[in-house]
């Protein structure tokens, strides 16, 4: 009987241990799907494919620019993407700081569903005491469709790729910032009206059409 008991111990130890196993290999998975993802995003950013709308100061609508005709006295810059079916999949939000001592862009990634799998936060800044030029911080989450943390990448190198000993630095730049969890609540907190994105879009569809279409 002791013996019997002994080995049903073991048993479950060992189901425990395959379980666990798998579950960690299901997570690991996960998380390098949602790392590809990101990298596909990226791949597709270029001058030609992201639109670009700017927040002027004293004025609560976003102005879309084109032609790279930039007005005057902008507050913060956006940038998005929309993928081949139209979905927007990105958008980074770049405060505008006229003293260049510190450019920062908050890059949130949306998937299908709208929902955030990818938040990346960049800040390159002077005035650190860790470095003689620009200290380059750069942090990753990725979310599951609960909108829970699953992985994390922090950096933080010289202008040489050089890591930093972030103890070392300060960080007088460090400005309080959201993450929202989809691409609605986005829309919504920055009063981001789609109706300005149709008209950039339709006007990208007509210019690729040839004279006689």
């Amino acid at each position: 009987m002791k013996h019997f008991l002994i080995g049903l111990a073991m048993l479950s130890v060992f189901q425990v241990s395959c379980s666990s196993s798998q579950h960690s290999k299901d997570e690991d998975e996960a998380i390098k799907e949602l790392s590809v993802r990101k990298v596909d995003i990226d791949n597709m950013m270029s001058d030609s494919t992201l639109h670009v709308l700017v927040k002027v100061k004293g004025n609560r609508e976003l102005q879309l620019v084109e032609n790279r005709r930039y007005p005057r006295n902008i507050e913060t810059t956006y940038n998005l993407l929309r993928d081949t079916t139209g979905r927007i999949v990105f958008i980074s939000e770049m405060p505008y700081n006229a003293s260049s001592e510190w450019f920062i862009a908050y890059k949130s990634y949306f998937d299908e569903n709208g929902k955030l799998f990818a938040f990346q936060r960049q800040n390159n800044f002077l005035n650190n005491g860790c470095t003689h030029g620009a200290a380059m911080e750069n942090s990753i989450g990725y979310y599951n469709q609960d909108f829970l943390l699953v992985d994390s990448l922090y950096t933080i190198t010289d202008t040489y790729k050089k890591p930093l000993d972030k103890k070392a630095c300060k960080f007088p730049y460090s400005f309080k910032y959201t993450i929202n969890k989809t691409l609605d609540d986005y829309i919504a907190a920055k009063n981001i009206k789609l109706a300005v994105l149709e008209k950039a879009r339709e006007s990208d569809t007509t210019s690729l059409q040839s004279p006689g279409s």
